[in-house]
């Protein structure tokens, strides 16, 4: 199984199980964001303020998706305006004509144990493309070495923000996740801030799910992962994922980000 489809696979589990429910609110956002990286020393960032892609850092998917018959290409990622841009096209049915982008931060200085990965990111509605933001282990060896799902919004109105920890052992290992409700179409700063004894998510500061309030006593990853970002092309997944496109969807689908933070 390729890293690209164990990804989006480990997240269908996400509809088989509960999580912790809750809403968005915009008061105090600056200042409760601000303070989730207070005191932290930040290591690395992309302000996506230069004329196109950093290679150096960030490596973007040319294969087929998860559903095996879309493909990710690397010319739906581009960086315009002040923010990188994965963008999705089409709107055959059966997925075969319709592709999207998909990159990690897997070159450089991405791969790291601990810390705290902030991005400030924006989903365009839209039927038949779901978005991921996670952090991925540098072995590839997945569930027993940890998948971090920042947020991953996959309805096509993207008013829903599911944040997942994966442990344990193959084939599907286990899961535990939160869910917030929200407008995911505006801008909302999403963070995961990884610990050897807990990881905690948050949009706009407030907490979504920490695994110190689980009563599945997730296990902690302890070797390097790296941030993958992508708009994964439907259908796919169990019924209500990721359905396919239809009517109603744009001509093309946006995954917008700000910028990516990484403190230590």
């Amino acid at each position: 199984m390729t890293k690209r489809t164990t990804v989006v696979l480990a997240a269908v589990l996400c509809l088989l199980l509960g999580y912790q429910v809750g809403v968005v609110s915009a008061r105090g956002v600056e200042s409760e964001v601000d303070g989730t990286a207070q005191a932290r020393q930040l290591v690395a960032s992309d302000e996506f303020d230069g004329a196109g892609l950093d290679t150096t850092k960030w490596s973007p998917y040319d294969s087929k998706s998860s559903n095996g018959v879309s493909r990710w290409k690397p010319e739906e990622v581009g960086v315009a305006d002040g923010e990188l841009r994965i963008t999705g096209h089409g709107k055959d049915p059966s997925g075969k004509a319709n592709t999207s982008g998909a990159l990690c931060w897997c070159r450089g200085d991405g791969d790291r144990t601990y810390g705290l990965w902030m991005a400030r990111a924006k989903f365009d509605a839209g039927a038949g493309f779901g978005v991921a933001m996670l952090l991925w282990p540098q072995s590839n060896q997945w569930p027993q070495d940890g998948e971090l799902d920042l947020v991953e919004s996959a309805r096509p109105q993207k008013n829903t923000a599911l944040s997942s920890v994966h442990w344990g052992s193959p084939p599907q290992g286990q899961r535990d996740s939160g869910k917030l409700t929200g407008d995911y179409t505006q801008w909302h700063v999403y963070a995961v801030d990884w610990q050897p004894d807990h990881i905690k998510y948050s949009i706009d500061g407030q907490t979504v799910y920490d695994t110190r309030y689980s009563s599945k006593k997730p296990g902690i990853p302890n070797k390097p992962m790296h941030l993958v970002m992508q708009q994964e092309p439907g259908p796919f997944g169990a019924p209500g994922w990721i359905p396919a496109p239809d009517a109603s969807t744009p001509d093309q689908v946006t995954f917008h980000v700000d910028w990516v933070r990484v403190f230590a």
